[in-house]
């Protein structure tokens, strides 16, 4: 780039000395000036379309000159633009190349196709929890952006099942498709759930009269961003508090108290154990607040003698060092 502006200074200056000597030496009009000037750097021939006898001994040698400088300027701002568009090209080639690489070798990660502002705060949210994932994302202009940040991509449709397989999907745990239609989320969710049938998949739906078909197609969850911004809108008039601890919990950047789900393992210490003999309290401090129990149904503030079972996922609240604890213990770690 600093070779192309350098090229274009002296083009210009070129430019202006030529027609300042036609003006002043030549005695031409301004217009004839820059015509002359423009014509002799253009087509590279005789100026003044070809009346050389106009010209005096200096205004040949000045034009002489004046072409042999223009045809250097004009081939050096060539060769470093082709340079510039071949190395371009073979750092995108490149790039591209250790993406794909990087892709190959996640395993479990998450897959966000769209990276509008939904897409984008969903990515912000898992990288603070540090989940590997990949973003699928067609509008070149948001590319730049996500080169930048370091973000795992592949430039594309996400309809196309060639882009899903490029995203990884035969290997990732979850996939979000938060793309700008209804119509191209529903696609999606259908594509995926042919790819990858253990997919968790989660999709937005802006008509909540829709979101049956969404699960039709295969979405283990729909989300509205109108239902979900009205209930949380209601939830901040009625119960101010408990909203202000839920953000506090959920949209944070950093706070001593989280919440996570964790699953009992087979080879858990306290698999078969009930939750006081468990003694979770008593070992990581975190609080179990929820039990998911394997038919899917939750039991809130589970009893002391609620028995932990392989399967079941516990929603635990505390500082995250107490989770991590209770994620060891569950063998998640």
């Amino acid at each position: 780039m600093r070779a192309l502006q350098v090229a274009a200074a002296a083009l210009v200056a070129l430019f202006v000395v030529a027609v300042a000597f036609f003006s002043l030496v030549e005695h031409y009009s301004l217009l004839d000036s820059i015509f002359v000037t423009i014509t002799t750097i253009s087509t590279i021939s005789t100026i003044h379309q070809g009346e050389p006898e106009r010209v005096n001994t200096a205004g040949k040698v000045f034009t002489i000159l004046f072409i042999i400088a223009g045809f250097a300027t004009l081939t050096f701002a060539l060769w470093h633009g082709a340079e510039l568009v071949v190395e371009q090209q073979l750092w995108d080639f490149l790039g591209r190349r250790r993406r794909m690489r990087a892709i190959e070798k996640l395993r479990g990660h998450h897959i966000i196709c769209g990276y509008g502002r939904m897409g984008q705060e969903i990515v912000r949210q898992l990288m603070g929890h540090g989940a590997d994932l990949v973003v699928i994302e067609r509008d070149p202009e948001l590319l730049p952006s996500l080169k930048e940040a370091g973000i795992l991509y592949v430039a594309g449709n996400a309809t196309e099942d060639d882009v899903l397989l490029a995203a990884g999907i035969k290997t990732a745990r979850s996939l979000v498709a938060v793309t700008s239609t209804d119509e191209d989320n529903l696609f999606l969710t259908i594509s995926a759930r042919v790819l990858n049938a253990d997919l968790h998949i989660v999709a937005r739906c802006a008509s909540p009269q829709a979101a049956d078909k969404f699960k039709r197609a295969g979405a283990n969850r729909v989300a509205s961003p109108y239902v979900i911004g009205g209930r949380q809108i209601a939830a901040a008039v009625m119960r101010p508090v408990m909203v202000d601890f839920l953000d506090l919990l959920l949209q944070a950047e950093e706070t001593e108290v989280d919440i996570a789900e964790v699953t009992v393992t087979a080879g858990a210490p306290f698999a078969g154990l009930t939750i006081a003999e468990a003694a979770v309290r008593e070992q990581c401090g975190a609080g179990i607040v929820a039990v998911r129990g394997p038919d899917g149904r939750f039991r809130t503030n589970p009893p002391p003698d609620y028995v932990l079972k392989p399967g079941d996922v516990l929603i635990a609240l505390g500082p995250p060092e107490q989770l991590t604890c209770l994620e060891d213990l569950c063998g998640c770690a």
